[in-house]
Formats: C-alpha cells, structure tokens, sequence
C-alpha cells in the first residue's frame, strides 16, 4: 500500500508541478510573446495557454463525475475539433492571466480531493461517443496521467517557441 501511495504522491505532484511551470513561462510575457508560434501553422502562446485551460474544465469534470459516481457514462459530443473551437472562443485574442489562474484552480483542487479520496485513482468513467455506445473506459489515475502529459508536453513547446524570440512572432498580430 506504502509503494502505491508514494507513486500517487508523485504523480500528484507532477500534476501541480506542470501547472506551476506554464504559469511561471507565462508570467510577465510581453503581449508579443503570447502572439509567437513555433511552426507557421501551429498554435500561437495564448493559443495553447486557453487550449490547455479548456482542457483541464473538461476532464476535471470527468475525474469529479468518476469520484462521485463511479463507472458513469460520460458523452463528450458536441466538440467540433480543436481549430473550431479554439476560434469559437476566441483563443487568438482573449488575455491568458485567468486562463492561467484556472488552470492553477483545477489542479489544486482535484489535488486537494485526490488526496483525501479513499480509492480515488481506481475509479473509472465509461466515455461514449454520440450514439450512446461505450468507447471506453478511463480511470482517474488514467485521466491525470494524461492531464500531466499533455500539460507537460505543451509546456516544452512553450520553452521552445518562447527561446525562438522574434523567429516565431506571428506576422498577423
């Protein structure tokens, strides 16, 4: 049980620790370094900032869901692809500071209940695609697994977009 507890602890702390590194690269940026991408069609700072916020309002709702009743069907329909919705909320031009803010919100708080869940991590959804029919299951320990991995992948495209300086600057901004 001890073994177990220590890599929930470590993957706990991963989780916040990835949330705590966006936010110190986005700290203080220029307006003009939110507009820099790495590739001329990737996503701009801001971009992935708002991308990755909306992320964690959407699986922190599926973690509570597993906690609170375990093994529900969960139908994520409606989401038209990444582009679409990026535009559709205004990604390219809203402020990152809450975006930022939520982020660190989310992360603390599932934190927070993880620690003091009994059984948290092996808790479960069942995701459906839109005709109701189970596409798969998913675990708490599944969805912060890939939270952090995704959070921390984004990160090292930020370091790497923000260390391009002018290189990346968007030429629309």
């Amino acid at each position: 049980m001890g073994r177990k507890r220590s890599t929930e602890e470590a993957s706990l702390r991963r989780f916040i620790d990835g949330a705590e590194d966006l936010a110190a690269l986005a700290e203080d940026l220029p307006d003009g370094d939110l507009d820099l991408r790495s590739e001329p069609d990737g996503w701009t700072v801001r971009e992935i900032i708002h991308h990755v916020s909306d992320d964690g309002d959407v699986w922190s709702m599926c973690i509570k869901k597993a906690l609170a009743t375990p093994g529900v069907l969960v139908r994520l329909e409606g989401f038209p692809g990444n582009e679409p919705w990026a535009e559709a909320l205004a990604f390219a031009r809203r402020d990152t500071g809450p975006a930022v803010r939520l982020i660190r919100a989310h992360r603390c708080y599932l934190a927070h209940v993880l620690e003091h869940f009994e059984g948290a991590w092996d808790r479960s959804i069942r995701l459906a695609n839109a005709e109701g029919q189970v596409v798969r299951e998913m675990s708490v320990r599944e969805m912060v697994t890939m939270l952090t991995d995704h959070m921390l992948e984004h990160v090292e495209t930020l370091k790497r977009t923000l260390a391009g300086g002018d290189e990346g600057r968007d030429s629309a901004a």
